[in-house]
């Protein structure tokens, strides 16, 4: 009878773990204080980007990205170091004449907001038809409605390979 049970036990986990994806919906969720700080600013998301975890005491060894945060996005990161940071990125639905896309980056510690900033990337097709990124501006996170048809002047570019 144990026999049996286990044959049973193991046939139901087996046939669990087969179960094809086809026709799945993937429904993602955001955390609603994300949204709800895109929105502020006017911005909608279209869909997850990347998520950065920087362990506490970590973010002294990415001097050049706090810096750049700091400088270009105006959020000091400095009360934070001994903190962990998490840096979400969303790419927004919104796009400019020049930007076909933008990412809004929300940095957080201890499940709070401590500030946010927006990167504008052209996104080109290759002749092999992979995407490539060949330009970014990283700015201060503002509302969609201060843009216009692009980001303010004083961005940084940098160019991507």
């Amino acid at each position: 009878m144990k026999l049996k049970l286990l044959f049973i036990l193991m046939l139901v986990i087996l046939v669990g773990c087969n179960k094809e994806d086809d026709g799945v919906v993937v429904i993602e969720t955001y955390k609603e204080q994300h949204i709800k700080y895109l929105d502020d600013y006017g911005w909608s998301i279209d869909r997850f980007g990347s998520e950065t975890k920087y362990a506490a005491h970590t973010l002294q060894s990415f001097k050049s990205h706090v810096k750049d945060i700091k400088e270009l996005g105006h959020v000091d990161l400095t009360p934070f170091l001994d903190k962990e940071v998490i840096e979400t990125g969303y790419i927004l639905q919104e796009k400019t004449m020049t930007y076909n896309q933008i990412v809004g980056y929300i940095l957080e510690s201890g499940n709070e907001i401590i500030g946010g900033y927006l990167v504008f990337n052209h996104e080109a097709e290759q002749a092999d038809g992979t995407l490539h990124i060949d330009q970014s501006n990283m700015n201060p996170i503002l509302h969609r409605k201060e843009l216009g048809s692009d980001p303010p002047s004083h961005s940084k570019t940098m160019r991507s390979g």
